[in-house]
């Protein structure tokens, strides 16, 4: 079955059925979920058999290995958890024959696999779906609002409170992964110890130099400069580029120059326009915002929106060249501004 949403932070909180699929473009998130899975079902780990570690070129080297891991038995009678992690399609053999025979089997084998971005229409993604006994969750990139909501909740866990600038600044300061979000936390955290008064922006900044601005950051900068070649540079430094991740990042600035726009349309300066919006703009990109403000009328961010929406979809299908898709779109986004129309 296809679960979203509640329905799977549900199943992943109390897992059930014998199989799971996690997967999608946010590999930290699948990662999450998988480790929460994992957790639910061994519990206490006393029983070193009850959980067994496979990777894609251990089931291609050994084509018994995820069958033989799926039919041993624990040694205290609790539910044995086969967990595999994949990055291609060179397992997809052996998990498919594998799911088909946990359909009719033992209820002590879960079987439980980690991908990547595979796409909607991948074989894996619709056995998993169609399985009577299995579940399959996609994990997609994080909005804005749930990755503050995220990183609050580990700052909250490790006792660090911030001023309310900081609080504010926070998302702009951290990275987009969640992985590389609770290694920053980690950091702040070890700063923070033994702290009574609240962190500070300049704490923050201090600690983060680099990681409100990565070069990703700074292909979206300059396609809404429409600076297309600068754009192109700073992609191509992005190792393993994520073509839907690259895209819905620049979909988030123009969304924010829609808002803002929208208040200079009926009547607010570009430094009040930019003002308004919540969470506010990073200190440091103030005045390169307004100047974007100044560039781009609502009309021209409407149509760069319909461009990357398009490209969007084109990247989320199967197979699809991501990278490619989405360095074509910012060269789109980056020559709307040099069109005559407004």
């Amino acid at each position: 079955m296809k679960l979203a949403a509640a329905a799977a932070r549900r199943f992943v909180d109390k897992p059930d059925g014998r199989a799971a699929l996690v997967y999608g473009p946010n590999r930290a998130a699948a990662n999450d979920a998988a480790r929460a899975i994992a957790a639910a079902l061994v519990r206490g780990g006393d029983d070193p058999y009850a959980l067994t570690k496979l990777s894609e070129d251990e089931i291609k080297k050994d084509k018994a290995a995820l069958g033989d891991a799926l039919a041993a038995q624990s040694l205290l009678g609790d539910v044995r958890l086969v967990w595999a992690r994949i990055e291609g399609a060179g397992a997809d053999d052996a998990i498919l024959a594998a799911l088909g025979d946990i359909e009719g089997g033992a209820a002590l084998t879960f079987l439980l696999v980690e991908a990547g971005d595979l796409g909607g229409g991948a074989k894996m993604v619709k056995a998993f779906e169609a399985a009577k006994s299995a579940a399959a969750m996609a994990f997609y990139d994080d909005s804005e609002a749930e990755r503050g909501q995220f990183a609050r909740g580990l700052l909250k866990d490790e006792g660090v409170t911030l001023t309310r600038e900081a609080g504010e600044a926070l998302i702009d300061l951290l990275p987009a992964d969640r992985g590389l979000i609770r290694r920053e936390v980690e950091k702040i955290a070890a700063f923070a110890h033994g702290r009574a008064e609240p962190m500070g922006l300049d704490d923050l900044t201090t600690l983060l130099p680099d990681a409100g601005y990565s070069a990703l950051d700074e292909a979206v900068s300059a396609a809404t400069d429409g600076r297309g070649a600068a754009a192109m540079e700073a992609l191509a430094r992005i190792d393993a580029l994520s073509g839907v991740s690259a895209i819905k990042a620049l979909e988030r600035k123009l969304m924010r120059l829609l808002e803002a726009r929208g208040h200079m349309d009926r009547g607010a300066s570009p430094i009040d326009a930019a003002g308004k919006l919540r969470p506010p703009v990073f200190w440091k990109e103030r005045d390169a915002f307004q100047a974007q403000l100044r560039a781009w009328s609502t009309p021209r961010i409407l149509r760069a929106l319909d461009a990357l929406w398009a490209a969007e979809i084109a990247a989320k299908s199967a197979q699809s060249p991501q990278a490619l898709l989405a360095a074509d779109a910012f060269q789109k986004v980056s020559g709307l501004l040099s069109a005559q129309a407004p």
